[in-house]
Formats: C-alpha cells, sequence, structure tokens
C-alpha cells in the first residue's frame, strides 16, 4: 500500500529515454541470458510458480539493465512481494479494501508494485520491466539506501502505512534473485559463464602497464557494476582462496585432468575457501576492484599444466562461450 502524500512527485526521466548513473559506463547485457527465456526459469523458489517467477526474473533483468547490483534486484523483488504477490494486477488498495491517500482521494494503485498515477503511465505501470525501472530509479535518489536495512529502503520509496510491512519477504527474495542468476549462468551445465557482463579484455594484450610488465594471461568480464555474482565456472575443489598480489581477492579451483581456472579482483568477504568442493554455477565472490585493477570487473584465468591458455577458445569448446 503507498500513500503519496502532497503534490504529485515529478517523474525525473521517462523510461527507456532515461540515462542512470549507474549504469552511465557500461550496460549489462542480458539478452544472451536465460532470464530472456523464461522456458529456463525454474519451476519452484520458495513457493513462488509460473507467472510469478516470469515477473521476476523481468525485475531482476530490469535491474542488471539499469546497473543496480543484487541487493538492489533484491528490494525490489521484495518490493513486488509485498504489494503484489509477484502478480500483475490491474488493481490497487482502493479496490480491495477502499483505501485513500491522506488528502481523501482514492488510491490509484495498480501492478506488480502497485504504483499510483504519479508513477508514469497505465502502460509503464502495468509493464513489469519498465515498472521494476520507475522503482529502481527512485530507490537509487534514496540517500543510503544500500546500508539501510532492507524494508526501511523499500519504505523510503513506497511510503507504506507499516515500515516494516516488507521485512517478512526479504529471505524468499533473496532465494529467488541467488537462483534466478545462478541459474541463469549461461553454458552447458559442465562449464558455464562465470559472470555477467561480456569481455573487455582479451588473453594476451600488452598495451596496458601491468605488474612486471607482463601480457594479460585471462579474460576480463565486466557489466559496469560492482557487487554482481562469480561464480565457479565448472565442478572442482578449491585450491586458494584469499588475497594475492596484484590480483586482490582471487579464487582458484581445481577441476582435474590439469585445468585450474583463476578468479581475481573480488570482493573481500569470499564464499568459499581452500578445500570446498564447489559444482558449476555455485557462487564463490562478488565482482570488484581489489588489487591492481582499473575498475569493477572479473579476470578469469584458466591454466593447463600450470601454464596460462586462453580462456576464449577453451569456453568456446566447453559450450559456454564468453560473451561480447
Amino acid at each position: 500500500m503507498k500513500l503519496v502524500a502532497g503534490a504529485v512527485v515529478a517523474l525525473l526521466v521517462v523510461l527507456f529515454g532515461v540515462t542512470f548513473v549507474l549504469a552511465s559506463v557500461q550496460r549489462a547485457d542480458a539478452h544472451g541470458m536465460c532470464l530472456a527465456d523464461t522456458s529456463a526459469l525454474p519451476a519452484d523458489v520458495a513457493g513462488y510458480k509460473g507467472e510469478q517467477l516470469v515477473h521476476a526474473a523481468a525485475i531482476v533483468r530490469a535491474g542488471i539493465d539499469v546497473g543496480v547490483d543484487q541487493h538492489g534486484q533484491v528490494l525490489a523483488v521484495m518490493t513486488a512481494m509485498g504489494e503484489s504477490s509477484l502478480r500483475n494486477v490491474t488493481y490497487g488498495d482502493w479496490e480491495t479494501s477502499g483505501v485513500t491517500n491522506p488528502n481523501g482521494t482514492r488510491t490509484t494503485s495498480i501492478g506488480l508494485f502497485q504504483q499510483q498515477e504519479s508513477w508514469g503511465s497505465v502502460q509503464d505501470r502495468m509493464d513489469p520491466s519498465r515498472a521494476a525501472a520507475l522503482f529502481y530509479d527512485r530507490l537509487i535518489q534514496v540517500p543510503g539506501w544500500q546500508t539501510m536495512a532492507a524494508t526501511l529502503a523499500i519504505h523510503a520509496v513506497q511510503i507504506n502505512a507499516n515500515p516494516q510491512h516488507y521485512a517478512r519477504y526479504e529471505n524468499d527474495a533473496t532465494a529467488i534473485v541467488t537462483t534466478l542468476t545462478t541459474s541463469c549462468a549461461a553454458g552447458s551445465g559442465e562449464w558455464i559463464v562465470p559472470a555477467r557482463g561480456k569481455v573487455t579484455d582479451t588473453f594476451g594484450t600488452c598495451d596496458i602497464d601491468r605488474p612486471g610488465g607482463e601480457c594479460h594471461k585471462g579474460t576480463d568480464l565486466a557489466d559496469g557494476t560492482c557487487g554482481g555474482p562469480v561464480w565457479a565456472a565448472s565442478a572442482g575443489t578449491v585450491r586458494s582462496a584469499g588475497v594475492q598480489p596484484y590480483r586482490g581477492n582471487a579464487v582458484w579451483i581445481d577441476h582435474g585432468g590439469g585445468i585450474v581456472t583463476g578468479y581475481f579482483h573480488m570482493e573481500a568477504g569470499l564464499l568459499v575457501k581452500a578445500g570446498d568442493v564447489v559444482t558449476a554455477g555455485q557462487q564463490i565472490g562478488e565482482m570488484s576492484n581489489t588489487g591492481y585493477s582499473r575498475g569493477c570487473h572479473l579476470h578469469f584465468q584458466i591454466e593447463k599444466d600450470g601454464k596460462p591458455i586462453n580462456p576464449e577458445p577453451f569456453m568456446q569448446a566447453a559450450g559456454a562461450p564468453l560473451p561480447h
């Protein structure tokens, strides 16, 4: 339930004509991800099914498109859970409960986020992707939203009568976002693309002044944001996980047969440790900018018998081509 008090808040932007600050450098390319294919979605996550997960996927994809990180995506899914149970309804609080605005006028809430007419046209509010983008635009204008309690960050946007209304949905929303993004790692199953985004630097380039004057030993992936999930590219055993010179927070995974993969520049608080057995697509950390790095990205390295090899032809042959 949203009660918009006072004058109508003017929209600063119109969706699809908007320039989002968080996405001004580079947008994630979600078109190649299985989030765009509803047949690839799981049957049930935390009791949410069918069209509810289709709508959740649209919300997550919209977050990727505008450069909002996974935490923001969780907040958006929480909101839609609390407002509409992830159903794109054509009615709202007035029709179901006779709720009015503080000035006595009837509420005009519709859609996944139960947005009133001050948010935009009926068409925009009833389009899951556009409605999500409208939510994200207001969310990123809330000072400190990243560190606020989730329900309070949402309340700052939605102005619900109960600031704690959304708290009950946090675990389920986290499960949905984690499941959708993990299961949407592109690949054949045995090998998957280890992060969102596209190739921003290739194996063997020597045009950047790197420590020791060495040329690039891996392939960089980035989507223009920080905090996105990094996944194990294939099943294996974690050889090491921790801070390494120049590499920042790094993980090495032994896949057997002489193949080892490395994941560099991740955020502190790695999700695995040496000796852990991981599966393909298991999240091992978050994309960041630690070590010798010039922006948030994942340096993905593959070694064969201790020698770095070009990840691109290897991943192409493995059925998980790295996206350009």
